[in-house]
């Protein structure tokens, strides 16, 4: 017999009253009431809903205003929110959700946005949004005293990501914005707070500089940006024509000098020097005249094209900007040095001439593709220097924006590259968020059948197909020297592959046509091999070792240091192996994070000028919402195993754990009432909503903390009561007070070190104790002086001692605790301070004569005989023989106490067993940190906390 479903899983609510339904998952499971339902959202402005815990996003394409949607009203509304598992479906909330989970410690250390669709869906515009309002919590969860550095950090964060989006940004026939590679930004968290980030590329699609039309946007940006004077420094004319830059776009010269503004502005908040700026142009404008370079065909050889003007000014240009001559430019660009190796035979280097202009051409364009991305690693190199900490950081918040599926009219290496990383990131959604939902859903009865698994197999099959056939094949193209025709190579690969396989990868017309998860794409053979090589001139460095321009020597012969270093076993990394290498490192990151998912999409316009919901259903099928829509009618996202709930949220540990015990606890929080809506028991797992779980998490951390101060208060209460106090004038009560806690913790080592002499375990090392006088500063004049000029004669100061002592204990009553004398001889013989005892042997402190100091140290310490010298204070005890030396390091503001040959220091409260740290310590109040003590990592404690556990 079925059991009966639970509340949250039955039917749908009514369609009635629509617009004040923000989630998919109460709409039945029609794919035209669904796509009809987004459309008439999107009307309304309604361009964020959810499906289930994924946002979905739609790009209003300009048709609509959604500018109330950022305002400073909605920053507020969002950086306020009291639950933010209730809130309204918004980019701000799933940047809130994480910084949330970061902050408060709810799952991993952390957490990614992923923010994925096809191109021109908004993805870099969501992604720059979900940025703008971190750095808005971030300045209100600062104190006063940080405000203007957290403020600065987030500028500079903000200004490096456009600056980045200069560089990789360009044109495409679907998009005038399109980011042309994978970005990962990491905003590294210290104590809650914004401290700094770290900017990851990767994918960069260097071919897009010698596509020839529609380069990256800082090309643009300079050409109409700089000065005439200023171009005519580096050659360059906005009336002239520059291949790599194809037919430039004046409409567009008010937008690109705007855009070169902000450009400026970035680098120099990013710390570009004046001089570094203009290197930066200085490489930008080296490139552009080599583009115009051209080549002929000269008898067997080819050279360079000198009888055109064009190309003979473009080759004198690039001479002179790289200082280089035009005879090692001419060798450079026309030539290949050949250096064989040889075991046996004394090998010699020789240049040999390339002999057709295709190869003259690939070679140009590649040493161009690789300065250029030379160029952009550095300046990615000096931001992450500019805004990385110093230091290792356990927490971060990553925003990931890696750019969408592509299908052209023509289609290239830089499509295939594209796709594939769609592929697998799709995949990796699929898997990681289906899939694992799914098996939890079947197992306790709430799907009968679903489609995932069939879906997940399919993406299995194209990929293997992808990797193991296609790219492999290509790859190993790449390494034989001998000419290889392209097209026979793919008619054969397509035609070993059995009728499953052939579903996925086929060949029409010499080109191949892979069937995406997004549609079928055919890819052209053009420039396949050689792209996909990528190969740089060996030689390069060499040339440019001899160039006068430093700054770009510097960049030629520097190593490229990039996010993942390929390790592939083939001999040449070729373009395909290191975007495979590079997918499976990020997918490897993101598993050891919390991912929050953003899936965006673009309603077009058909030919009649109404929606292409064709269009549109399938961008919805593509990006996974069908897939997830039977997953997400349970509203219970959190599911966790009976025994790992109870022993995490209950007081007492029994070893029996049912279900009983697990609704007791939940009872305690939620009215018994909403209890079948908001939690569902299942058989092997507890079905619980982010709200419940909210207030349990909320419960747990304010239990432990009142635990916590239980414990404060009973050692604060027991330090009282075993500290001798005494009623006199301000500076004695502050000396006598400091004396008396030296003494005290001293034979509190003594009396628990003979404790343990039958106990072989180790013990702290540290005890912390809190100041007896919190509001009031202690001075330790009266305690110990800096040097021997204080001290005029040892024996004045005896005398002055004594006199003063005599006097002292007749005028004052003290109130004397009574303190156990023990024996402490297997203290005394250990061996566990040896590195200790020569420690203060170069100390040149003195005691002053103030007798209320030794006479209260006479009471804590037993009958002991006090003996000064020129060094230092010294306290006998008669009994034992034991000598109590107590040093005072007034540069490090710390006491050393000797008793014989073992070794103490005191300072601030805490008295130790090891030398103290230099840097001050942090105590630990209820005030500081004592309330988030126990969810903070260890490492990330201030030093003297991780001392004293």
């Amino acid at each position: 017999m079925r059991k009966a479903m639970p509340a949250a899983l039955q039917q749908p609510i009514s369609l009635i009253g629509r617009e004040l339904i923000n989630d998919l998952s109460a709409l039945p499971e029609n794919e035209d009431i669904i796509t009809d339902f987004l459309l008439e959202r999107l009307q309304r402005g309604q361009i964020y809903t959810w499906v289930g815990s994924l946002l979905l996003t739609l790009n209003p394409n300009n048709e609509i205003s959604t500018s109330h949607l950022y305002n400073s009203s909605e920053f507020n509304k969002y950086t306020n929110i009291s639950d933010i598992y209730e809130a309204n479906p918004h980019i701000f909330t799933v940047a809130a959700k994480a910084h949330y989970n970061l902050t408060k410690q709810f799952g991993k250390s952390c957490q990614v946005i992923i923010i994925s669709g096809e191109t021109g869906t908004g993805k870099t515009y969501n992604a720059f949004k979900c940025l703008q309002f971190l750095g808005a919590v971030n300045k209100n969860s600062v104190q006063p005293s940080q405000d203007i550095c957290t403020y600065n950090t987030m500028i500079k964060i903000t200004d490096a990501c456009r600056l980045i989006s200069a560089f990789t940004t360009a044109c495409t026939e679907k998009n005038e914005v399109s980011s042309r590679h994978g970005q990962l930004v990491r905003l590294h968290y210290k104590g809650g707070i914004i401290s700094g980030a770290t900017i990851n590329s990767f994918l960069f699609e260097r071919s897009r500089v010698t596509r020839g039309s529609h380069n990256f946007q800082i090309f643009y940006q300079m050409i109409f940006g700089l000065a005439n004077a200023q171009l005519e420094t580096f050659y360059l004319s906005k009336d002239d024509c520059y291949d790599i830059l194809s037919v430039v776009d004046y409409t567009k010269g008010t937008y690109y000098q705007e855009g070169f503004r902000d450009t400026l502005q970035a680098l120099d908040i990013s710390g570009f020097e004046p001089d570094q700026q203009n290197q930066i142009f200085h490489v930008l404008a080296l490139l552009i005249h080599m583009g115009n370079i051209k080549f002929v065909k000269n008898g067997e050889t080819c050279a360079i094209d000198l009888s055109s003007n064009k190309s003979k000014e473009a080759l004198k240009n690039t001479c002179t900007l790289s200082s280089l001559t035009e005879d090692t430019m001419i060798e450079l660009l026309t030539t290949i040095l050949i250096n064989p190796q040889s075991t046996w035979r004394k090998h010699t280097s020789y240049h040999r001439h390339l002999v057709t202009v295709d190869a003259c051409r690939n070679r140009l364009h590649s040493i161009i593709r690789h300065i250029y991305d030379l160029l952009f690693r550095w300046i990615l190199n000096h931001i992450n220097d500019t805004l990385s900490l110093q230091q290792e950081y356990s927490q971060w918040l990553g925003i990931l924006d890696i750019f969408g599926f592509e299908s052209f009219d023509k289609n290239g290496i830089e499509q295939l590259c594209v796709n594939y990383a769609n592929e697998k990131m799709q995949q990796y959604f699929i898997e990681s968020y289906v899939e694992n939902s799914h098996k939890d859903l079947q197992e306790e009865g709430f799907i009968t059948n679903c489609n995932s698994l069939n879906t997940i197999n399919l993406y299995k099959k194209r990929l293997n197909i992808i990797e193991e056939n296609l790219f492999l094949t290509l790859n190993d193209a790449c390494q034989t020297p001998v000419g290889i025709n392209m097209s026979s190579i793919i008619q054969l690969t397509c035609k070993n592959l059995n009728n499953v396989q052939k579903k996925f990868l086929s060949e029409k017309e010499g080109n191949f046509i892979i069937e995406h998860y997004s549609g079928p794409v055919a890819y052209s053979i053009e420039d396949l091999l050689s792209k996909n090589a990528d190969k740089v001139p060996n030689e390069i460095s060499l040339i440019f070792n001899i160039s006068r321009n430093k700054f770009l020597r510097s960049l030629i012969n520097s190593e490229e240091e990039q996010q993942f270093t390929v390790k592939t076993t083939t001999k040449k990394k070729t373009m395909l192996a290191k975007l495979k290498y590079n997918m499976d490192t990020l997918i490897k990151e993101l598993s050891k994070c919390d991912l929050h998912y953003v899936r965006c999409v673009r309603p077009n316009r058909s030919i009649n000028n109404k929606w292409d919901r064709k269009d549109f259903k399938k961008q919805l099928a593509c990006i996974g919402v069908f897939d997830a829509l039977p997953l997400v009618k349970c509203k219970y996202p959190i599911r966790l195993r009976y025994r790992d709930f109870y022993l995490r949220y209950s007081k007492k540990n029994t070893e029996i754990i049912d279900r009983d015990k697990c609704k007791l606890i939940l009872e305690a929080i939620i009215p018994k009432k909403e209890l079948d809506t908001l939690v569902h028991f299942g058989n092997q797992l507890i079905f619980l909503t982010e709200s419940v779980l909210l207030k349990l998490e909320t419960y747990r951390r304010n239990y432990r903390v009142k635990c916590i101060n239980k414990i404060q208060t009973f050692w604060i209460k027991y330090r009282y009561k075993t500290t001798s106090r005494y009623v006199t004038n301000d500076c004695q009560m502050q000396n006598i007070h400091k004396t008396s806690e030296i003494a005290t913790h001293t034979k509190f080592i003594l009396d628990r070190e003979s404790k343990k002499s039958n106990n072989s375990e180790e013990e702290d090392e540290v005890f912390l104790t809190n100041s007896l006088l919190k509001n009031k500063e202690v001075h330790h004049s009266y305690f110990a002086t800096k040097s021997k000029k204080d001290v005029k004669d040892v024996n004045s100061i005896e005398n002055s001692f004594e006199t003063r002592s005599e006097s002292k204990n007749n005028d004052t009553k003290m109130k004397q605790g009574v303190l156990k004398k023990v024996k402490s001889d297997n203290f005394l013989k250990s061996e566990y301070y040896k590195d200790l005892r020569a420690y203060n042997d170069n100390m040149d402190i003195h005691c002053n004569d103030n007798n209320n100091n030794n006479n209260l140290l006479k009471q804590h310490l037993g009958d002991i005989t006090l003996h000064i010298s020129s060094t230092n204070t010294r306290y006998a005890d008669n009994d034992d023989e034991k000598i109590w030396s107590i040093y005072y390091d007034a540069e490090r503001n710390f006491y050393t106490i000797r008793i014989n040959s073992c070794t103490l220091f005191y300072k601030n409260g805490i008295l130790s067993r090891r030398c103290l740290a230099a840097i001050p310590i942090r105590m630990h109040t209820r005030i500081t940190c004592l309330t988030n003590s126990h969810i903070v990592p260890r490492s990330a404690l201030p030093q003297g906390l991780q001392d004293c556990l």
